[in-house]
């Protein structure tokens, strides 16, 4: 999966692009048989360093962008919750644009400075190349600076591996979710704010038979009912379908953690709607306290119990998806 936090540069603004193409061209000088021939040479080749730099700094950040696809996958649904999509779209385009106009621009006062007969005539035209430049570069300034709210609201998304088969925890607030995740996973899980979120979403790494597993935690998103969640939410449920190969749904029988069992498992029906087609894994945590007398799998995260028993169970959930040969 293409890396939104670490693949895109820092974007310039307009005005930087502008000192950096300009500063450049400063430094450019030729020879010539006569001063004429000698200002028409120096005035073509800084027009061609001006588009050069900032044309290639345009494309640079064209392609550093993920490229977006029609179809809904994973990483168009986090460009969308972050951003949006079509936003994204239209700045990469305006930049497309900006760089095709600025190469015409370049070839239009090439030309005019190839058939100037005279010192000023040659001086005008590569000014005016600059001048017209300058506006094409100015009028992107906003996408540019769209797009550097883009890199920073990525960097916020926590460093997902879809290589990876992947867990994800689902459950209310305070039913033992974050205590399993740190109990499982093979070190301190990475926490990450998410956009669309006010809470740190967690990714944890567990490690078992010479595999790794990925698991979520995702506070804030899946721990209330469907109709108390925003578009925004939503749209972030749906990125997360498509990383999902598992979910682990913790209930908290004990109710001690402020939720009767009823809404519990009203929420766990509204998950299992959510992910269409994912295995369900259903636990009962805090046995420590209390015990439900059912049939389903039980733990108690702080202190462990059951946990291996759990997590065995989860893993045979994905079986059937994993490689034949082990992933390190």
């Amino acid at each position: 999966m293409q890396n939104l936090r670490k693949r895109v540069p820092t974007i310039l603004t307009a005005d930087e692009i502008l000192d950096k193409a300009f500063r450049k061209v400063c430094k450019i000088d030729k020879q010539g048989p006569d001063k004429v021939e000698l200002v028409k040479r120096k005035s073509m080749a800084r027009i061609a360093s001006a588009t050069d730099v900032i044309t290639s700094t345009f494309q640079k950040y064209v392609k550093a962008f993920p490229s977006i696809n029609d179809r809904g996958d994973f990483l168009a649904e986090m460009i969308e919750v972050t951003v949006g999509v079509d936003k994204l779209k239209k700045a990469l385009s305006n930049l497309d644009w900006a760089s095709s106009k600025i190469k015409e621009l370049q070839k239009q006062y090439t030309s005019k400075v190839m058939t100037s007969s005279s010192v000023q005539a040659a001086d005008l035209s590569r000014k005016a190349f600059y001048g017209r430049a300058s506006s094409v570069v100015n009028k992107v300034g906003p996408d540019l600076e769209f797009l550097t709210f883009a890199r920073n609201e990525f960097r916020k998304v926590p460093d997902f591996n879809d290589d990876l088969l992947t867990f994800v925890i689902a459950g209310f607030p305070n039913v033992g979710k974050s205590q399993f995740l740190r109990t499982i996973s093979a070190a301190e899980p990475d926490v990450a704010a998410y956009p669309f979120t006010t809470k740190g979403i967690e990714v944890g790494i567990h490690e078992a038979n010479r595999r790794r597993y990925q698991v979520i935690d995702t506070p804030g998103l899946l721990d209330r009912e469907l109709e108390n969640r925003n578009r925004i939410e939503m749209q972030a449920v749906t990125a997360l379908k498509h990383l999902a190969n598992a979910i682990l749904f913790i209930l908290d029988p004990s109710e001690t953690s402020g939720y009767h069992l009823d809404g519990q498992m009203g929420l766990l029906e509204s998950v299992k709607g959510l992910f269409p087609g994912v295995p369900v894994l259903v636990v009962e945590n805090k046995v420590d306290i209390f015990d439900s007398g059912s049939d389903r799998l039980k733990m108690c995260a702080a202190t462990g119990q059951g946990v291996p028993e759990v997590m065995a169970a989860l893993r045979d959930t994905v079986k059937h998806l994993e490689q034949a040969e082990p992933m390190f």
